[in-house]
């Protein structure tokens, strides 16, 4: 009888740290999860792409030599591969620029540093089919490293060609999704965008203040005009491309 109360209070030990190992496993997936996916999941739309933009300040650079030094501790930080031959150098006006071009991952980044009234700056767009945990890895480096500003942005496609209402409807179970509250609202023919916060996000990405708002989050959905699909985009906090 001894030993049988033991083997069940083994029994019970080993359930309780296997269910808190799939607890704390579940609980790192979720916090891994990136905002499209929790959004796009919940309309239905797939990832077509993944990108950032990050860009900052550094060290002054006064010839194309140093800014060789800056651009490598850039690729050695991100853990991408230096190459001189992709290192392409100009001058204009008295600013020094180097562009470089890399991809790793599937991922392609854009690099380019430039000297100006005596500083120099660098910008990075890293662009990806798949999912955005390296970019997001990639913005935390870089802001802790040089305190850059890092904007995400995130297309995704739905098989589906809604009218106005249900494009509006859309936008809603994202807001929905992300706990962010409806506003400033901009419908313009088959395209509707709005702008919001997001608590969700609040402690992970960059935020921007206008007119006296708080903004974190920028959504815009339209029709393709020749095929029966939507494009959904997802900017953090703002939308700064074409969509």
């Amino acid at each position: 009888m001894k030993k049988f109360l033991i083997y069940i209070l083994i029994f019970i030990i080993l359930c309780y740290l296997f269910d808190t190992g799939m607890n704390l496993s579940i609980a790192k997936q979720i916090d891994n999860r990136s905002p499209y996916c929790l959004s796009f999941a919940s309309i239905g739309a797939n990832l077509l792409e993944s990108r950032l933009d990050s860009w900052a300040k550094i060290k002054t650079a006064e010839s194309f030599n140093e800014l060789d030094n800056e651009l490598i501790g850039i690729l050695n930080l991100l853990d991408l591969p230096v190459k001189k031959s992709a290192m392409n150098y100009s001058q204009e006006q008295g600013k020094l620029l180097i562009n470089y071009h890399t991809v790793k991952d599937h991922t392609d980044y854009h690099i380019n540093l430039q000297t100006e009234n005596h500083a120099t700056y660098f910008i990075l767009t890293a662009i990806s089919c798949q999912g955005d945990l390296s970019l997001r890895n990639n913005a935390k480096l870089l802001k802790q490293q040089y305190k850059g500003k890092s904007y995400f942005q995130y297309k995704g496609i739905i098989n589906a060609r809604p009218g106005l209402d249900g494009l509006q409807k859309i936008l809603h179970v994202i807001c929905k999704c992300l706990y962010a509250q409806e506003k400033d609202f901009y419908q313009s023919q088959d395209m509707i965008s709005m702008a919001t916060f997001s608590p969700l996000l609040q402690e992970e990405f960059d935020q921007v203040e206008l007119a006296g708002e708080i903004f974190n989050l920028q959504m815009a959905i339209h029709n393709d005009s020749n095929k029966n699909q939507s494009y959904v985009y997802l900017g953090i906090p703002l939308l700064l491309n074409d969509y």
